[in-house]
């Protein structure tokens, strides 16, 4: 009994271990492949497209530009400092004020001499001493005055001190660039959106496609197989001598057919799931596999009007950009009014002597400008010119949303009734195959019903991805690609 319990333990444990090593080669051979659904592949795509990350750089870019305006109208603060070196000291040019000076004091010593002669005697002096007093004054003075230029400063200097510059009134300028910075924002996050709804779009396209080719690799798996079956019993009855050898040849001619099919399907199945990387931004060299198939439910959502469509948003927020840079343009007429401040704190040797400190209000109106009317006029262009754009896509958007319609009501029918077809040539296909098999029908006969079913499948299936495409882009019209999520799984 000890022998048979430990033969039991011990086949449990090659039991084990076989079904481990078996689940090794399971994993090693599928790749640690990812399993994408199609809602797993839109969220991928809008956090690592990189046009959508340039979209979001570029709102990021706008948002930092908002903070800056918000702080325009706080006072500019400026520390003033340098040093300077005068080509030669400041002098006085005593050549120019030496007549003045000469005749100025002349005439003051023989007035002086008057009124003190006056004083004392209470006459005038007489008018000939008058002009000796003055003439030798005169005498005097332009003997000992300076024939040279004196300096009044030094050579050089540093100078240093603080400049506050207060906005007060503007003309609406600073609320205006306000405006305009977080319309500027207003308008990266349309961009943002916009960029996002074509990824997710591009996104439903590709996966999509790859959903029919799943679709169309396992028709065909399953006729491959329906033709070896068919070439293995076209070989007994050659065997048996019941067909000629050209039956036999069609049936191999048809399996190699079949099989060349196959691989075409899988090769374009690879390249599908390159593209689809590239759209989700994942490296090309990364396993993922996507297993659904293409659903034949062709069930009409609820129709709507595109008033969400977010290009037709994006050019709104644009409208109210160019509307916004009309009126900066406008209050360029206006005055600027700020309160100066400023404050030296390092002037000691400064060649003139002026005040530490000073405080004002300073005015600023530009009186003529030759461009200002041009610029208005190409403000109130560009309103005008958002307008048409706006007009002219409401009109493209209204129209495609009507043609959307219009093509799932065409494909939804196109697929029931490719879907009815499709399923009768299950029957012709199972008819044939029995009548061969009572001599009835030949090899060929077979294969050409086989064909014939396989091109059933690929129109209903084609059909199917027309609807479905026509589903994602109504959906992507009217502003909501996402919602094509809800009906492929």
């Amino acid at each position: 009994m000890r022998l048979i319990g430990k033969t039991l333990f011990y086949y449990k444990i090659m039991k084990i271990q076989k079904l481990t090593f078996s689940f090794l080669i399971f994993i090693f051979a599928n790749g640690f492949s990812q399993q994408l659904t199609l809602k797993n592949c839109i969220e991928k795509a809008q956090q690592n497209n990189s046009v959508v990350k340039l979209a979001e750089q570029s709102l990021e870019t706008r948002t930092q530009l908002q903070k800056s305006n918000k702080n325009n109208n706080l006072p500019k603060v400026d520390f003033l400092g340098g040093y300077n070196y005068l080509g030669e000291p400041i002098r006085i040019n005593m050549a120019q004020v030496k007549d003045g000076i000469v005749e100025g004091t002349a005439s003051q010593s023989a007035n002086s001499a008057n009124a003190i002669y006056q004083q004392i005697t209470g006459n005038q002096l007489p008018q000939g001493v008058q002009n000796i007093i003055y003439q030798t004054s005169k005498d005097i003075i332009s003997a000992v005055y300076p024939n040279y230029n004196p300096a009044i400063a030094k050579q050089s200097y540093f100078l240093a001190g603080v400049a506050v510059r207060q906005p007060i009134y503007l003309g609406g300028k600073l609320k205006a660039s306000q405006k305009l910075s977080d319309q500027q924002v207003e308008s990266g996050k349309a961009n943002v959106e916009t960029t996002k709804n074509l990824t997710a779009y591009n996104v439903a396209l590709q996966y999509i496609q790859i959903m029919y080719l799943n679709s169309m690799i396992e028709k065909q798996q399953n006729s491959v197989a329906s033709l070896s079956k068919n070439e293995e019993y076209a070989q007994n009855l050659l065997k048996a001598e019941i067909i000629p050898p050209y039956q036999k040849q069609w049936a191999d001619v048809a399996k190699k057919q079949g099989e060349t099919n196959l691989k075409n399907l899988l090769l374009e199945k690879d390249n599908a799931l390159l593209a689809l990387k590239d759209l989700i931004g994942i490296p090309l060299n990364e396993t993922i596999d996507i297993t659904e198939k293409l659903s034949e439910n062709t069930q009409l959502p609820a129709f709507s009007a595109g008033e969400n469509n977010a290009d037709l948003k994006l050019l709104q927020s644009k409208k109210t950009e160019a509307e916004t840079g009309l009126s900066i343009a406008k209050s360029a007429s206006k005055p600027n009014i700020f309160a100066i401040g400023n404050v030296q704190f390092l002037r000691k040797d400064l060649p003139l002597i002026t005040p530490p400190w000073l405080v004002g209000v300073e005015m600023q109106w530009t009186l003529f400008d030759p461009e200002r009317k041009s610029r208005n006029l190409a403000s109130e262009s560009l309103v005008k010119e958002a307008d048409l754009l706006i007009e002219q896509k409401q009109k493209s958007v209204n129209l495609a949303t009507k043609i959307a319609e219009n093509k799932l009501l065409s494909f939804k029918e196109q697929s029931e009734t490719l879907d009815a077809s499709r399923k009768q040539t299950y029957t012709t296909s199972d008819m044939v195959r029995k009548r061969m098999e009572n001599s009835m029908s030949s090899v060929k006969d077979v294969n050409d019903a086989l064909q014939f079913q396989y091109e059933a499948e690929k129109l209903y299936y084609t059909s199917v991805v027309a609807y479905q495409t026509a589903l994602a882009t109504y959906f992507y019209i009217t502003g909501n690609p996402e919602n094509i999520t809800q009906y492929i799984p």
